[in-house]
């Protein structure tokens, strides 16, 4: 049972669009499938270490104002930086072509940062994990809850790459481009208001 809805609430983290979604997407349409289960990698392996800061119950050091403010501004530029990158970004569409372990990391560490710098990931890993806790006392129960909920939001976001490649073929270098352009404005205003509120 802990598993099952775990499982379902991590599927239904599909219904937040952030900016590791335009990351997830793009990286996916520019460079590939590789690229994007990098970039999902990433993703998880942030939230792993969110439920890792919970667990041993380091979510109070995360709730101090001041924590927040730096984590919310490290943030912030962060994703300023990613926006202005695909405001200015030349699109290309490319097959599946192999990329190199660096190349890898490189995809990896995005997803990473963007992710883990963002409080409010925080917050929802906080509001999950004293859910599980209130519902699943026992240790090993909540231990199932937390990893279904990861596999739920890494088969969606894995989901998400798939997808992109499939579709990537019917689109043009003009309409990547655009994508990029509303994406470099969507992540900018992302990183103000993440500033704004954190202020």
């Amino acid at each position: 049972m802990s598993f099952i809805e775990g499982y379902a609430i991590g599927l239904g983290m599909i219904i937040f669009v952030g900016p590791v979604f335009f990351l997830l997407l793009n990286s996916s349409f520019q460079s590939g499938t590789a690229a994007g289960a990098a970039v999902a990698l990433g993703i998880i392996v942030s939230d792993i270490v969110c439920v890792g800061l919970c667990y041993y119950g380091l979510s109070s050091f995360i709730n101090l104002e001041d924590n927040q403010f730096w984590v919310g501004v490290i943030g912030s530029i962060i994703v300023f930086i990613l926006g202005v990158n695909y405001l200015i970004k030349k699109a290309k569409i490319t097959t599946e072509v192999s990329i190199n372990t660096r190349g890898l990391q490189t995809f990896f560490i995005k997803g990473f940062s963007v992710n883990f710098f963002n409080p409010f990931v925080f917050v929802v890993w906080i509001g999950i994990f004293n859910y599980g806790q209130q519902q699943y006392p026992e240790t090993q129960s909540l231990s199932v809850f937390l990893t279904a909920v990861l596999l739920g939001i890494l088969t969606t976001d894995l989901l998400k790459v798939f997808l992109s490649g499939k579709v990537k073929r019917f689109i043009s270098v003009q309409r990547l481009t655009t994508f990029f352009r509303i994406t470099g404005i969507i992540l900018i205003l992302f990183s103000i208001r993440l500033l704004y509120l954190v202020w």
